[in-house]
């Protein structure tokens, strides 16, 4: 317990260093130094508590504990950028290593650079165990060139944990996802582009089977049919090569969508198609539907809604791999300039291709967000989560979990 108050007391003296120094206050270094004042340079940290009831989700041996998340970092840009230019949202368990459908800025210069590294120390009163430190890096490069042809280069190197650990065996790994995308508008209306991606996933683990490259080529064709509204196809073909054989397939996937971004107050987009999933060792092809669509629409100046959609294969260690369909919606409400209240609504069902198994999870999140300065946040929120897992092969694997989050995050 001591070396946990020791921690929150040291965060607790770097947040307030961070607080005055974005609040003007602090003459100690001059930001102007550091590139801080021009949007170079970017540093911020976050602290964070938790408290669950149900710490490893498990239906008979519930385990309570609480433990503190402590994550410093810096992120670099340049020219110099108000806001993070990227986010890659990665997933170990997607194949290809993309869990969303990333679309260029369009509104991006000549060239943009991004650096971003965060580690995080994660540290528990009880499963002292469980402590570990996991790190994320985040590169991106981008350029534009004359006549319509552009590139971008990305990276993002994670070593990390798996949010729900298996008892008998390490869920900890690092990957790696390299990313190459060229595009060229045709003309004013029309635009190709292709994404060129590698993912590495290993893990600390004795089954040699979780580990696996991924090769993945994905072909776009957009074309505006009004100034905000574009249509486009996509076609990717994925190749999915574990370190034992038995378990390699490849994917083909096709989509057919619209993207939509009539104002500052919407942003929508949907694809709907279809996976044709060629699973190697037995010689057979699985097809099923797929669809992702994503909606941030301001209700009004003070309520917001953000929901989302989607139904995608996943690589599974319990099984040959999974078919997930899964929804959320955010709604968000602006009470002052200071108070924001959000609450977090979420369904997901997971089907498993070889086994007579069926998991649907609930989970409720209502969030309460306090702004202390225009850079320095508190927030508490609450989260519910319920799963139900049927068939012949679920085992004990329903759960219900309860916890409390409070986090304090700063930045400049």
């Amino acid at each position: 317990m001591k070396r946990i108050m020791t921690l929150w007391s040291a965060c607790s003296l770097a947040l307030l260093f961070l607080m005055t120094a974005t609040n003007g206050r602090c003459d100690t270094f001059s930001k102007e130094m550091f590139g801080i004042e021009q949007g170079y340079v970017h540093p911020f940290l976050s602290v964070s508590g938790e408290y669950t009831d149900n710490l490893f989700s498990d239906e008979t041996g519930e385990e309570s504990d609480f433990f503190t998340k402590v994550s410093p970092g810096i992120w670099l840009s340049l020219p110099g950028a108000d806001a993070e230019v990227i986010n890659y949202a990665s997933s170990s368990s997607t194949p290809g290593g993309m869990a969303q459908t990333r679309f260029q800025a369009e509104d991006m210069g000549r060239y943009q650079t991004f650096l971003k590294y965060a580690p995080t120390f994660e540290n528990y009163i009880d499963f002292n165990e469980r402590d570990i430190v996991t790190h994320q890096l985040d590169a991106y490069a981008a350029l534009n060139l004359s006549g319509g042809l552009s590139f971008e280069l990305m990276d993002q190197y994670k070593d990390d944990r798996d949010s729900v650990e298996e008892q008998t065996d390490s869920a900890e790994y690092n990957n790696n996802l390299v990313g190459l995308t060229t595009s060229y508008n045709v003309t004013e209306k029309l635009k190709a582009r292709v994404d060129v991606r590698y993912y590495d996933v290993n893990y600390d683990s004795t089954k040699p089977e979780k580990d696996r490259e991924d090769m993945s080529v994905t072909g776009y064709v957009f074309f505006a049919v009004k100034p905000k509204t574009s249509v486009f196809a996509e076609v990717s073909h994925v190749d999915v090569d574990y370190d034992i054989a038995i378990k390699d397939s490849t994917e083909l996937k096709v989509y057919g969508g619209v993207k939509y971004d009539a104002s500052d107050r919407i942003d929508a987009m949907l694809k709907v198609g279809y996976i044709s999933k060629d699973l190697d060792a037995t010689d057979e092809t699985k097809d099923s539907p797929s669809f992702e669509g994503t909606l941030w629409y301001d209700l009004t100046s003070r309520i917001d809604i953000n929901a989302s959609a989607s139904r995608f294969t996943k690589e599974s260690t319990t099984g040959r791999f999974s078919t997930e369909t899964k929804g959320s919606v955010i709604g968000s409400y602006e009470a002052t300039d200071k108070i924001k209240a959000s609450l977090m609504l979420s369904v997901s069902e997971e089907d498993y291709d070889s086994l007579d198994r069926d998991d649907t999870t609930y989970t409720v999140s209502p969030s309460l967000n306090y702004a202390l300065s225009p850079k320095v946040y508190g927030n508490l929120a609450y989260s519910y989560s319920e799963k139900d897992a049927t068939g012949s092969e679920s085992g004990a694997s329903d759960y219900t979990k309860n916890s409390v989050i409070f986090t304090m995050s700063a930045s400049f």
